[in-house]
């Protein structure tokens, strides 16, 4: 109503009509209920407006249904449904918009005519102008401001009402006398409200813009009402003002909406790094030749130092330990003449005494300008990793170690401190694989203490073990140099010889019996202590158990000629 008394146009239409902004806005911004709900009130709203403005029923009615037509048209041309929480800000939503709002309300005026049996050009192009800017003005300025916080907090200020004080002002003295041209002031506000205020602000000033000028013109005070006799002209050129004034105004609040969403993401963005960055304990740096100087971000900064301002790569290569800088300095000299990715592990000095183990990696990339290049690195603390890498290096160092010594107790006669019974078997099973696989020589000695039982009878089993710990040492000076040497049990004891003949085993053997036979013992009364030997050479596919048997053999002739002697075995015969 308030439109159709000040502005009345050709016919009774406004030369804006708010309401179809404020219809569409709502459709696009509520829910199903609201879109029911303001469609409802919208209806009722426009069929009391017109016929209390003197409209006749019918009319009322077509007015009614193009109102209500235009805007869910609108509506759906905007994605329906899926309009909501689009923002209107962004440049091609915008302009979807405005082009949907044009053709929406060229359809509608066509409506209303068909519906009200009017379809006087006057009319059509009244109705299509004033509804298509109500939508363009309107709706925009109510979604920026509930699409954007920020653009609410920014008009609900006391430097919102300082700029919107100016516009009413400039719009005041530019419609308000017709002596001067003052046409122009108005932009220049707008333009203000649109650096201080936002996109949101762009819009409320164009509304401002539009009432005071509209209201100044139907009285007659301002320079259109001198320019242009008749209403029709006025309200055409009130039009297009506000058009040239929408179309002036809105890019530059566009690119301003681009430019802080885009800021707000970076700030977003770079909070999320840095978050990252901690959580992660990873830092980044670039260093530019061209720039002649390095950046490092927050968690790189935390390791190198806060303080620490590098400039070249022999200054990053010194934020590193003293024995990783020439290594570093190397890999990043290498990166930068030939462009390869890099990786390594240094050490950095921290500033508080500790020292941090860190992964770096990076590449070389171009910048801006082509000739410009960069390194693009990041840094890892890794020293939890090396410290547990460490930690896990020592553990298997010991136990390895102490599997060694396990294995060694294991296979170790503790008494005699040399191979016991199972190892020297095992080796022996190893030594005929290898002579058979090789067509190697294998000789083993059958070596007995004489008499052994009756030196423990006589002198005691602590005697005994003295003897046999001595002919572990005798027998390990003597053999130990050609292969192993075990005791077999008891008071016997086995060589196993690599590689030697029975022929050449046999002077050795025959050497420690006379060596054993004349030696000293630390038993006190026992004057003389002698052994036997039995001596086996591997025959051809002959087994360890063969080997074994033959030496036995042996051993035994030995023992019945008298002792104190070797034998060798011999498939035909034993030679003493």
């Amino acid at each position: 109503m308030v439109a159709l008394d000040l502005t009345q146009g050709e016919d009774g239409i406004a030369a804006v009509w708010p309401s179809s902004g404020i219809f569409v806005a709502s459709l696009m911004h509520l829910g199903r209920q609201g879109r029911i709900s303001t469609t409802a009130g919208v209806a009722l709203a426009s069929l009391l407006a017109n016929y209390l403005g003197g409209v006749p029923i019918l009319a009322c009615f077509g007015y009614t249904i193009a109102n209500l037509a235009e805007g869910w048209s609108v509506f759906f041309l905007m994605g329906g449904e899926k309009s909501r929480g689009e923002l209107l800000a962004k440049p091609l939503n915008l302009i979807r918009f405005a082009a949907s709002a044009i053709v929406i309300s060229c359809l509608s005026a066509l409506v209303a005519g068909l519906l009200s049996t009017n379809l006087d050009l006057r009319f059509l192009s009244s109705w299509a102008s004033t509804v298509g800017l109500g939508m363009l003005i309107v709706a925009p300025f109510i979604l920026f401001l509930v699409q954007h916080d920020n653009g609410y907090l920014r008009l609900n200020s006391l430097r919102a009402f300082w700029v919107l004080l100016l516009v009413a002002l400039t719009s005041f003295v530019a419609f308000g006398q017709a002596e001067i041209p003052l046409l122009f002031l108005p932009l220049i506000a707008i333009s203000i409200a649109t650096a201080v205020l936002g996109i949101s602000g762009t819009s409320l000033a164009l509304m401002v813009v539009a009432v005071i000028g509209s209201v100044l013109t139907i009285y007659n005070t301002g320079p259109v009402s001198g320019y242009f006799p008749t209403q029709h002209q006025q309200v055409l050129y009130m039009q297009v003002y506000i058009l040239g004034l929408l179309i002036s105004a809105l890019p530059i609040g566009l690119l301003l909406a681009q430019r802080q969403r885009d800021l707000l993401e970076l700030e977003s963005s770079n909070r999320f790094l840095t978050a990252a960055e901690k959580a992660a304990r990873v830092g980044h740096w670039r260093y530019s030749p061209s720039e002649g100087r390095v950046y490092l971000s927050g968690e790189a900064r935390r390791l190198f130092g806060k303080e620490a301002e590098p400039r070249s790569i022999a200054d990053i290569a010194a934020l590193f330990h003293a024995d990783d800088q020439a290594r570093v300095a190397g890999i990043l000299h290498q990166s930068l003449q030939t462009g390869v990715p890099f990786v390594f592990e240094a050490r950095v000095p921290g500033v508080q005494g500790q020292v941090f183990d860190t992964e770096c990696r990076g590449e070389l990339g171009t910048q801006a300008r082509a000739e410009d290049y960069a390194i693009f690195g990041t840094i890892m603390d890794i020293s939890e990793r090396a410290r547990t890498i460490r930690e896990l290096a020592l553990a298997r160092s010991r136990a390895e170690r102490e599997a060694k010594e396990v294995k060694l107790l294991a296979e170790t006669d503790h008494l005699t401190g040399i191979a016991n019974r199972r190892k020297i078997i095992s080796d022996l099973g190893d030594a005929v694989r290898d002579a058979a696989r090789h067509n190697e020589l294998l000789t083993v000695a059958m070596i007995d203490v004489d008499h052994f039982k009756a030196i423990n009878d006589s002198f005691g089993h602590e005697a005994g073990d003295r003897i046999l710990q001595e002919m572990g040492t005798l027998l390990t000076d003597q053999f130990g140099g050609l292969g192993t040497v075990g005791r077999f049990g008891g008071e016997e004891f086995l060589v196993v010889a690599r590689g030697v003949a029975a022929s050449d085993l046999q002077p050795r053997c025959a050497e420690l019996c006379s060596h054993v036979e004349t030696r000293a013992w630390s038993v006190e009364g026992l004057d003389k202590v002698t052994i036997s030997a039995g001596i086996a050479e591997l025959g051809l596919g002959a087994s360890e158990a063969d080997l074994l048997k033959a030496a036995d053999s042996a051993l035994y002739f030995a023992k019945r000629g008298g002792r104190n002697r070797t034998v060798v075995f011999d498939r035909n015969h034993v030679t003493a």
